[in-house]
């Protein structure tokens, strides 16, 4: 994907985010609380998740915009750290790493990681912008918001629509593109399946809900 087509994509989700806040008022009535995404100027999608309207928020263009109506200020995306004991060579504790292939949200390109982290502190996954663009991440803009960066403090940033795939199976996700190296797999992925951290036996499992 070239630079033009990435600002016209983005040029194209912004235009949703203006028509999202022109029509948000004759929304609120009806969908108050719950995610809404807009294309075009119409509603296209409503859930009561993120994760929940992906496919059909983003099945014509690869883009739209999405928010929690009535609730846009309280949305703060949180990028926490636990750590667990599977990796005795971290420092300043042991932590679990998973191997994990990271895909664009329609699957065409991805990126196989052997370093992931599974982190259930993480709101959303996170990948480094370096492995963003040879997966095409930012063909598929979803959610723009708060995020509260690992080293603190919140920067406004977009969050993307793509997958994670992990012990054969691809699991939705919504990733933010991060200036820091590591890789998280969050919530957002680890909360559609069943996860084992055994830190005495050094393993974690997955597993479907």
């Amino acid at each position: 994907m070239t630079a033009k087509d990435i600002k016209t994509i983005q040029e194209g989700f912004e235009q949703d985010k203006r028509d999202y806040w022109t029509i948000r008022e004759e929304l609120l009535p009806k969908l108050k609380g719950k995610w809404v995404a807009v294309h075009k100027g119409n509603v296209v999608a409503v859930g009561d998740d993120m994760i929940s309207i992906m496919d059909k928020a983003l099945s014509e263009d690869g883009y739209a915009y999405v928010n929690k109506l009535g609730e846009e200020d309280k949305i703060i995306i949180k990028s926490r750290r636990i750590e667990f004991a599977y990796d005795q060579s971290y420092s300043p504790t042991p932590i679990p790493i998973v191997t994990a292939t990271f895909y664009n949200f329609d699957q065409s390109r991805s990126k196989r990681c052997s370093n992931a982290i599974p982190d259930t502190g993480a709101d959303l996954s996170c990948l480094p912008i370096v492995d963003c663009h040879p997966i095409d991440l930012f063909r598929f803009p979803y959610y723009s918001g708060i995020s509260y960066a690992f080293g603190g403090g919140t920067r406004q940033t977009t969050f993307y629509g793509g997958n994670v795939e992990i012990d054969g199976r691809v699991y939705r996700a919504i990733i933010e593109p991060v200036l820091e190296l590591e890789r998280l797999i969050g919530r957002d992925v680890l909360n559609q399946c069943k996860v084992t951290f055994d830190g005495p036996g050094g393993i974690t499992s997955f597993a479907e809900d």
